[in-house]
């Protein structure tokens, strides 16, 4: 299922999945919870439906939702966390502030950001994964109420 630029999958966790999704999803190194316990969106292309790129300034703006708990974390091209020494591959709900909307800056550095996922060592393709932990049951994801990524700039090119 498409929200925007978001994909979802519901075989991630399901157990209704067959043997070769699951296969698919262990090759990918996706470690899925169950559905009630966790939803997974991943986004993949910026707000032109390009790849998202090491070389670009993005930024993910969003609104609380209606879970538990929230997090939004970045993955290399080889679906690994991104070779740097950052320590800035996610971010979750408890710094962003339960109740207010928030943003934050994924790209290869920091700057005057005061949330801020590195994007360095990620190269191009890379994605960002959200996981809406113990989401309430009238949780209905829309491309309304999931975060919008904003493409800033892009080194070298125009976004």
């Amino acid at each position: 299922e498409h929200y925007g630029h978001w994909v979802h999958s519901r075989a991630a966790g399901s157990t209704a999945a067959g043997p070769y999704t699951r296969a698919i999803i262990a090759r990918n190194g996706l470690l899925a919870l169950s559905a009630r316990e966790a939803v997974y969106f991943s986004l993949n292309e910026d707000d032109q439906g390009r790849p998202l790129s090491e070389s670009c300034v993005y930024e993910l703006n969003g609104r609380p939702l209606d879970a538990r708990w929230w997090s939004i974390t970045l993955y290399a091209d080889d679906n690994f966390l991104a070779q740097n020494t950052d320590n800035a591959h996610s971010m979750d709900a408890s710094r962003a502030g339960n109740d207010a909307p928030w943003s934050v800056r994924i790209s290869p550095v920091r700057g005057d950001a005061t949330r801020w996922i590195s994007s360095r060592e990620a190269r191009r393709g890379f994605i960002v994964m959200l996981r809406v932990y113990n989401p309430q049951r009238d949780f209905r994801p829309s491309e309304q109420s999931l975060p919008v990524l904003t493409t800033i700039s892009c080194a070298g090119e125009t976004p």
